[in-house]
């Protein structure tokens, strides 16, 4: 493992990330123009959202969690016992995707009635069991891209495996622009199918060339049961926000009609910063602190950690304020046109700001995990899933039923328990941790977002009614205030990243 190789990941990661993101966000804004936000929406949404959040709880987030640290070892150890190991894992993880997808077809109207029960008196039960039925076996397709990501993420390869939902997205506004005057909301559901088969090819394609070989193998090697044995607390401990938005979406079923979009679309904007950088740092760091572990090298291991946790914060305090302060006029141009109306956009922004709140947790709960997958410890990830979750489901009662804050009470609730998840993993910690420089990062870091915060807000205010440039200037202004204060203040994570990225452009 090369020295702070993983912030040059991070870096593909994200580069990879960002243009799915924007391809994201242009399906975003060609659903909301052909179907709006309304009960046949709220359908399509939840039966989407299941697979998705399997998708990232037993595909992306546990399996790579479970599997990375046990292949590189395993690599290390043995070559012809590691692609033996391979050939196995990936013939018993794909019959446990299709077991779960199974059981999930048959009992389609059992979990809507479970996960929606709102929706039996708004006349949206039955698509939302059919859309159901017909999208959920994109967990298998997904499942398989995940795999192949894994094994190009071991090596170092991280462009294509993020890169490839832009397929995904392609598919969705395709189907949507061409098929849903023949197949109404159901073309969405066709559209996650086509999109996920093109993202299996893209990713075998790839893994070939990179001599990625293996086949289907009924013989269990020892190492599978390892890795499901870590995969087990490693599903509950990625599931805090995708839990905690399940429990959003049984409450949001009973509130008034388009609630459930509004979290949707308010998630996939808090999702950009997540999805592009913090996801991104937690996947590296996996590898990295992987390798080092295995190596017995705890001094680059903790290095890795620390800059890892500043990292986190480098990107997740500026994003915050930026969704809080310009996230309305955002949500204005990338949805407010056709059935999309400017209703729908304040409540969407109200969904927005209360997941903003809770970005810094999540993004600082990426190393710590990490770090506890690293070294084996699955455990501790998952207690602290179930603290988050718990305190998340407490204050989505209170705040979202009793103190009647709708969605924003909703998306309040799930940030606050991503940051108890955050504060048990910091007490549970092992991990050696540089309090007094993480905490002089916090505070340079903390300011310069603040003062560009207000750089936006004056630009917002001078340019009022100029959408895009209050957008997009805002954005440009905003990462150039940034970047200036944190120059003049000679923050350190700042310095570290643009020193390892530099290095390698010259290179």
């Amino acid at each position: 493992m090369k020295k702070d190789q993983f912030v040059l990941n991070t870096v593909v990661f994200s580069i990879a990330t960002f243009i799915s993101r924007v391809l994201g966000y242009i399906r975003d804004a060609v659903i909301a123009f052909v179907f709006g936000a309304n009960p046949l929406t709220d359908a399509f949404f939840v039966a989407w959202r299941l697979p998705n959040t399997l998708r990232q709880l037993v595909a992306e987030g546990s399996f790579n969690a479970a599997f990375v640290p046990v292949y590189t070892d395993e690599r290390k150890n043995s070559q012809v016992s590691s692609k033996e190991f391979v050939s196995s894992m990936f013939t018993y993880y794909t019959l446990v995707l299709s077991v779960i997808t199974f059981l999930v077809v048959v009992f389609a109207d059992v979990i809507v009635r479970i996960i929606a029960p709102g929706f039996i008196d708004k006349g949206n039960f039955e698509e939302t069991v059919n859309l159901i039925r017909i999208v959920f076996p994109y967990l298998i397709l997904v499942g398989w891209v995940s795999f192949f990501m894994a094994l190009l993420n071991v090596q170092n390869k991280f462009f294509i495996p993020a890169v490839s939902p832009a397929l995904l997205n392609i598919s969705f506004i395709s189907s949507a622009l061409f098929l849903s005057q023949y197949y109404g909301i159901y073309a969405l559901a066709y559209g996650a199918l086509i999109g996920g088969i093109l993202q299996v090819i893209l990713q075998i394609f790839f893994a070939y060339r990179e001599g990625i070989r293996f086949r289907l193998s009924f013989k269990l090697h020892s190492k599978v049961k390892e890795t499901f044995r870590r995969i087990v607390p490693a599903f509950g401990s990625f599931g805090v926000s995708q839990f905690a938005f399940i429990i959003d979406t049984v409450i949001a079923s009973f509130l008034v009609g388009g609630a459930v979009s509004y979290l949707y679309y308010g998630n996939r904007i808090f999702q950009l910063p997540l999805g592009l950088f913090a996801i991104g740092l937690g996947n590296a760091l996996l590898v990295s602190l992987s390798s080092y572990y295995s190596s017995k090298d705890m001094v680059n291991f903790h290095k890795d950690f620390n800059n890892g946790l500043k990292l986190a914060l480098f990107i997740s305090l500026p994003a915050t304020v930026g969704m809080i302060v310009l996230g309305k006029e955002i949500i204005e141009l990338l949805l407010m046109r056709g059935e999309f109306k400017e209703s729908d956009v304040l409540m969407t922004y109200y969904a927005l700001s209360g997941y903003a709140v809770g970005l810094a947790g999540y993004a600082l709960t990426r190393p710590y995990k990490s770090a506890f997958f690293s070294i084996g410890d699955m455990k501790t990830p998952l207690n602290s899933t179930i603290v988050g979750l718990g305190v998340g489901v407490l204050f989505a009662v209170i705040l979202g039923f009793f103190a009647g804050w709708g969605v924003f009470g909703l998306a309040l609730a799930s940030s606050l328990g991503g940051f108890a998840g955050l504060v048990y993993l910091m007490v549970k910690s092992r991990f050696t941790f540089f309090v007094s420089d993480f905490l002089i990062s916090l505070v340079k870091i903390g300011f310069s977002s603040l003062v560009m915060g207000i750089a936006v807000y004056l630009l917002k205010e001078y340019f009022e009614g100029y959408l895009t440039v209050q957008v997009f200037g805002g954005i440009i202004i905003g990462i150039f205030v940034y970047i200036i204060i944190l120059y003049l203040l000679k923050e350190s994570s700042f310095q570290f990243f643009v020193k390892t990225v530099g290095k390698k452009i010259k290179y």
